[in-house]
């Protein structure tokens, strides 16, 4: 997928209440089913933010998730 094509993507957080720690992710504003989540996991919410920001930059610069 192109860098373009992630033009139409947000970032988000998710939280995982069994291990109590948040994810990052990225998801198609069109097709939610079509999400790719960081595959670290973290205890602060902020660093999951981060941590999904810098996969959309980088996916919109044409180095998608893998």
């Amino acid at each position: 997928m192109s860098g373009e094509q992630y033009l139409h993507w947000h970032d988000g957080v998710e939280f995982d209440e069994a291990t109590q720690t948040w994810r990052g992710y990225i998801e198609d504003n069109n097709f939610r089913s079509n999400k790719h989540l960081t595959e670290q996991t973290f205890d602060d919410k902020g660093d999951a933010i981060v941590a999904a920001s810098r996969m959309l930059s980088e996916a919109r610069k044409g180095r998608p998730p893998a």
